[in-house]
């Protein structure tokens, strides 16, 4: 299940978890519930990688829905399974190709495709005419980066791609 904490930073008619949770693929929860939740922070020092995927079926993932402008503000927030997102390309209208500055639909896009739920990812990115080639655009590193098996292997993947 995707979670996600809303920091109402963002103009609301961006905000893609909300529509996400118009469809039932997403749940807004206020900020004390993420508790054992994996949280994608770009301020964690630990990357995501398929061996989360435990965490994940166990309780879920969190977003942390704010803009890039303010995303300063969450710095200080240090959840309990934080993890990071290797680099990847956006394809938001917003971000588009800026290395590592995702939209919160394709954030946590990427992260479901990387935890081996290839299906879940694909799912919540149709309801997004804009995003549908995100997995396509990245699906050399999200596979490769799918594979790696420890921190140091999906460092060794950005820089090969970034």
């Amino acid at each position: 299940m995707i979670y996600y904490v809303d920091f109402h930073m963002d103009d609301p008619k961006k905000a893609t978890m909300r529509k996400l949770e118009r469809f039932s693929l997403a749940r807004h929860i206020p900020l004390k519930a993420i508790g054992k939740k994996i949280v994608l922070t770009p301020y964690s020092e630990i990357y995501l990688n398929n061996k989360d995927s435990g965490l994940y079926s166990a309780y879920g993932l969190c977003i942390l829905e704010t803009s890039w402008n303010s995303i300063n503000d969450i710095s200080r927030i240090r959840p309990l399974n934080a993890r990071r997102l290797p680099l990847l390309l956006p394809v938001n209208p917003v971000n588009y190709g800026r290395p590592g500055k995702l939209s919160s639909v394709e954030a946590a896009a990427a992260a479901l495709y990387i935890l081996g739920r290839h299906d879940e990812a694909s799912k919540i990115l149709e309801k997004f005419s804009w995003a549908q080639t995100f997995l396509s655009v990245n699906m050399m590193p999200l596979s490769d980066y799918e594979r790696c098996r420890t921190q140091e292997d999906i460092k060794k993947t950005e820089d090969m791609y970034f």
